[in-house]
Protein backbone atom coordinates (compact mmCIF):
# COMPACT_ATOMS: atom_id res chain seq x y z
CA UNK A 1 0.00 0.00 0.00
CA UNK A 2 1.17 3.40 -1.13
CA UNK A 3 2.16 5.74 2.22
CA UNK A 4 -1.05 8.21 2.23
CA UNK A 5 1.31 10.75 4.44
CA UNK A 6 3.76 10.51 1.44
CA UNK A 7 1.16 11.31 -1.23
CA UNK A 8 -0.37 14.33 0.55
CA UNK A 9 3.57 15.62 1.28
CA UNK A 10 3.87 15.36 -2.44
CA UNK A 11 0.40 17.23 -2.92
CA UNK A 12 1.91 19.63 -0.61
CA UNK A 13 5.09 20.40 -2.10
CA UNK A 14 3.99 20.79 -5.61
CA UNK A 15 0.93 23.10 -4.81
CA UNK A 16 2.79 25.33 -2.53
CA UNK A 17 6.50 25.42 -2.99
CA UNK A 18 6.18 28.38 -5.51
CA UNK A 19 4.01 30.45 -2.48
CA UNK A 20 6.43 30.11 -0.04
CA UNK A 21 9.90 30.73 -1.70
CA UNK A 22 9.89 33.66 0.90
CA UNK A 23 8.66 33.08 4.59
CA UNK A 24 9.77 36.62 5.11
CA UNK A 25 6.84 38.26 2.72
CA UNK A 26 2.99 37.35 2.37
CA UNK A 27 2.23 33.96 0.00
CA UNK A 28 -0.37 36.18 -1.33
CA UNK A 29 2.60 38.61 -3.24
CA UNK A 30 4.33 35.24 -4.28
CA UNK A 31 4.59 34.70 -8.45
CA UNK A 32 2.92 31.83 -9.80
CA UNK A 33 4.29 30.04 -13.26
CA UNK A 34 1.84 32.10 -14.97
CA UNK A 35 0.46 34.88 -12.88
CA UNK A 36 1.88 37.60 -10.64
CA UNK A 37 0.34 39.92 -8.22
CA UNK A 38 -0.02 43.83 -9.12
CA UNK A 39 -0.27 46.58 -6.22
CA UNK A 40 -1.58 49.85 -7.36
CA UNK A 41 -1.68 53.07 -5.72
CA UNK A 42 -2.96 56.47 -5.87
CA UNK A 43 -1.22 59.43 -6.65
CA UNK A 44 -1.99 61.97 -4.25
CA UNK A 45 0.45 64.76 -4.94
CA UNK A 46 3.57 64.42 -7.20
CA UNK A 47 6.19 67.04 -8.15
CA UNK A 48 5.07 68.92 -10.90
CA UNK A 49 8.62 68.70 -12.82
CA UNK A 50 10.28 65.44 -14.00
CA UNK A 51 12.42 63.79 -11.89
CA UNK A 52 15.16 61.56 -12.97
CA UNK A 53 15.16 57.62 -12.37
CA UNK A 54 18.55 56.53 -11.26
CA UNK A 55 22.15 57.57 -12.08
CA UNK A 56 22.61 55.45 -16.08
CA UNK A 57 20.41 57.58 -17.97
CA UNK A 58 17.18 55.39 -17.45
CA UNK A 59 15.02 58.37 -18.08
CA UNK A 60 13.07 60.95 -15.90
CA UNK A 61 9.43 60.37 -14.41
CA UNK A 62 6.36 62.92 -13.65
CA UNK A 63 3.04 61.87 -12.95
CA UNK A 64 -0.15 62.81 -13.08
CA UNK A 65 -2.32 63.63 -9.41
CA UNK A 66 -4.92 60.90 -9.56
CA UNK A 67 -3.43 58.00 -11.62
CA UNK A 68 -2.19 55.15 -10.41
CA UNK A 69 1.19 53.54 -9.28
CA UNK A 70 1.92 50.42 -10.42
CA UNK A 71 4.13 47.37 -8.87
CA UNK A 72 4.20 43.95 -10.93
CA UNK A 73 5.90 41.58 -8.52
CA UNK A 74 8.41 39.12 -11.09
CA UNK A 75 10.54 37.43 -8.17
CA UNK A 76 10.72 37.39 -3.96
CA UNK A 77 14.36 36.40 -2.83
CA UNK A 78 16.35 39.02 -0.74
CA UNK A 79 14.90 41.65 -2.47
CA UNK A 80 12.19 41.90 -4.51
CA UNK A 81 11.91 42.62 -8.15
CA UNK A 82 9.50 43.38 -10.50
CA UNK A 83 8.11 45.99 -13.09
CA UNK A 84 7.33 49.70 -11.45
CA UNK A 85 4.88 52.15 -13.56
CA UNK A 86 5.11 55.29 -12.64
CA UNK A 87 3.66 58.07 -15.19
CA UNK A 88 5.70 57.82 -18.37
CA UNK A 89 7.96 55.94 -16.82
CA UNK A 90 8.22 51.77 -16.87
CA UNK A 91 11.41 50.39 -15.49
CA UNK A 92 12.45 46.96 -14.08
CA UNK A 93 13.97 47.19 -11.09
CA UNK A 94 13.73 46.16 -6.84
CA UNK A 95 11.73 47.58 -3.88
CA UNK A 96 15.18 49.25 -2.66
CA UNK A 97 15.84 51.12 -6.25
CA UNK A 98 12.39 52.02 -5.74
CA UNK A 99 12.59 53.62 -1.98
CA UNK A 100 15.45 55.56 -2.89
CA UNK A 101 14.24 57.02 -6.02
CA UNK A 102 11.05 57.96 -4.77
CA UNK A 103 12.09 59.08 -1.68
CA UNK A 104 10.09 56.37 0.75
CA UNK A 105 12.63 56.26 3.14
CA UNK A 106 15.41 57.90 4.73
CA UNK A 107 18.74 58.00 3.21
CA UNK A 108 21.28 57.98 6.64
CA UNK A 109 24.55 56.53 7.56
CA UNK A 110 22.01 53.39 8.10
CA UNK A 111 20.11 53.35 5.24
CA UNK A 112 16.18 52.87 5.71
CA UNK A 113 14.73 51.80 2.18
CA UNK A 114 11.18 49.86 3.41
CA UNK A 115 9.90 50.83 -0.44
CA UNK A 116 6.49 49.19 -1.29
CA UNK A 117 6.89 45.65 0.79
CA UNK A 118 8.50 44.91 3.69
CA UNK A 119 8.67 41.70 5.42
CA UNK A 120 6.14 40.58 8.28
CA UNK A 121 6.73 38.85 11.41
CA UNK A 122 7.67 40.14 14.87
CA UNK A 123 11.66 39.56 14.16
CA UNK A 124 12.07 40.96 10.75
CA UNK A 125 9.45 44.45 11.98
CA UNK A 126 11.87 44.49 14.89
CA UNK A 127 14.96 44.71 12.46
CA UNK A 128 13.40 47.30 10.39
CA UNK A 129 12.45 49.52 13.24
CA UNK A 130 15.75 48.93 14.44
CA UNK A 131 16.86 50.11 11.01
CA UNK A 132 14.35 53.18 10.88
CA UNK A 133 15.58 54.58 14.47
CA UNK A 134 18.97 54.30 13.05
CA UNK A 135 18.76 56.17 10.12
CA UNK A 136 17.72 59.46 11.91
CA UNK A 137 20.33 58.85 15.12
CA UNK A 138 22.05 62.33 15.47
CA UNK A 139 25.90 60.83 15.32
CA UNK A 140 28.45 62.47 13.32
CA UNK A 141 28.78 62.05 9.70
CA UNK A 142 24.60 61.45 9.56
CA UNK A 143 23.23 63.88 6.93
CA UNK A 144 20.00 62.84 7.56
CA UNK A 145 19.57 63.02 11.60
CA UNK A 146 16.37 64.03 12.64
CA UNK A 147 13.63 62.61 14.31
CA UNK A 148 11.83 58.85 13.51
CA UNK A 149 8.73 58.05 15.62
CA UNK A 150 7.12 54.82 15.67
CA UNK A 151 3.85 53.41 16.57
CA UNK A 152 0.95 51.25 15.14
CA UNK A 153 -2.30 52.86 14.41
CA UNK A 154 -5.33 52.09 12.27
CA UNK A 155 -5.44 53.38 8.71
CA UNK A 156 -7.88 53.78 6.03
CA UNK A 157 -7.35 53.88 2.79
CA UNK A 158 -9.89 53.94 -0.10
CA UNK A 159 -12.84 52.80 1.97
CA UNK A 160 -10.43 50.12 3.71
CA UNK A 161 -9.24 49.77 6.85
CA UNK A 162 -5.57 48.56 7.69
CA UNK A 163 -3.74 47.40 11.14
CA UNK A 164 -0.29 48.91 10.21
CA UNK A 165 3.15 50.21 11.75
CA UNK A 166 3.66 54.13 10.81
CA UNK A 167 7.13 55.65 10.36
CA UNK A 168 7.26 59.38 10.68
CA UNK A 169 10.32 61.14 10.43
CA UNK A 170 11.57 65.02 10.18
CA UNK A 171 14.65 66.08 8.79
CA UNK A 172 16.74 68.59 11.51
CA UNK A 173 16.74 72.09 9.34
CA UNK A 174 19.52 72.16 6.74
CA UNK A 175 21.59 75.08 5.49
CA UNK A 176 20.38 74.69 2.56
CA UNK A 177 16.98 73.74 1.00
CA UNK A 178 13.90 72.52 3.07
CA UNK A 179 14.47 69.02 5.35
CA UNK A 180 13.08 65.71 4.37
CA UNK A 181 9.21 65.01 6.36
CA UNK A 182 8.15 61.53 5.53
CA UNK A 183 5.38 59.74 6.61
CA UNK A 184 5.09 56.10 5.87
CA UNK A 185 2.51 53.37 6.83
CA UNK A 186 2.63 49.43 6.24
CA UNK A 187 0.02 46.89 6.76
CA UNK A 188 0.74 44.68 9.31
CA UNK A 189 -0.51 41.43 7.58
CA UNK A 190 0.62 41.86 4.23
CA UNK A 191 3.58 44.16 4.42
CA UNK A 192 2.03 46.27 1.77
CA UNK A 193 2.66 50.12 1.86
CA UNK A 194 -0.67 51.58 2.64
CA UNK A 195 0.13 55.49 3.09
CA UNK A 196 2.72 57.64 2.27
CA UNK A 197 3.75 61.06 2.18
CA UNK A 198 7.36 62.76 1.62
CA UNK A 199 8.75 65.28 0.69
CA UNK A 200 11.87 67.55 0.45
CA UNK A 201 13.63 70.18 -1.27
CA UNK A 202 17.31 70.46 -2.47
CA UNK A 203 17.00 72.95 -5.09
CA UNK A 204 13.66 71.71 -6.37
CA UNK A 205 10.54 71.24 -4.39
CA UNK A 206 10.03 67.27 -4.12
CA UNK A 207 6.74 65.87 -3.22
CA UNK A 208 5.00 62.38 -3.35
CA UNK A 209 1.66 61.34 -1.49
CA UNK A 210 0.70 56.98 -2.22
CA UNK A 211 -2.49 55.93 -1.00
CA UNK A 212 -3.17 52.01 -1.48
CA UNK A 213 -5.64 51.10 -4.45
CA UNK A 214 -5.56 47.16 -4.78
CA UNK A 215 -3.88 44.01 -4.38
CA UNK A 216 -4.45 41.65 -6.89
CA UNK A 217 -3.22 38.15 -6.58
CA UNK A 218 -2.26 35.69 -9.29
CA UNK A 219 -5.72 34.55 -10.75
CA UNK A 220 -7.53 31.79 -9.54
CA UNK A 221 -7.11 29.78 -12.77
CA UNK A 222 -3.30 29.72 -11.79
CA UNK A 223 -3.93 28.40 -8.36
CA UNK A 224 -6.02 25.71 -10.43
CA UNK A 225 -3.17 25.10 -12.68
CA UNK A 226 -0.96 24.44 -9.93
CA UNK A 227 -3.18 21.92 -8.38
CA UNK A 228 -3.91 20.62 -11.53
CA UNK A 229 -0.12 19.29 -12.14
CA UNK A 230 -0.13 17.59 -8.33
CA UNK A 231 -2.70 15.91 -9.25
CA UNK A 232 -1.20 14.81 -12.33
CA UNK A 233 1.73 14.44 -11.12
CA UNK A 234 0.76 12.30 -7.99
CA UNK A 235 -1.07 9.88 -10.03
CA UNK A 236 1.83 9.05 -12.53
CA UNK A 237 4.02 8.68 -9.17
CA UNK A 238 1.30 6.07 -7.84
CA UNK A 239 1.38 4.41 -11.44
CA UNK A 240 5.16 4.21 -11.43
CA UNK A 241 5.02 2.26 -8.18
CA UNK A 242 1.99 0.33 -9.16
CA UNK A 243 3.87 -1.03 -11.90
CA UNK A 244 7.00 -1.42 -10.37
CA UNK A 245 5.62 -4.04 -7.77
Amino acid sequence: MINKTIIALVITSLVFSPLMASAEYHTSLEPTPDGKTTISWNIEESPDVPFEWGWTGEGAWIAEEGSSMTFSIDNISDVIEGTLHIGNLSVDTNDTTIARELVIGVWGVTPFFPGLVVPIGDANMENLNETARESAERVSGNYMNGTMNLSKKTIESRGSEYDCVTYDYQQDPTDYGEPQITHLAYDLETGVLVWANTSYSFGTPYNLCLSLEMITPPSPNSVLALIGIAVVSVISLIVIIKVRK
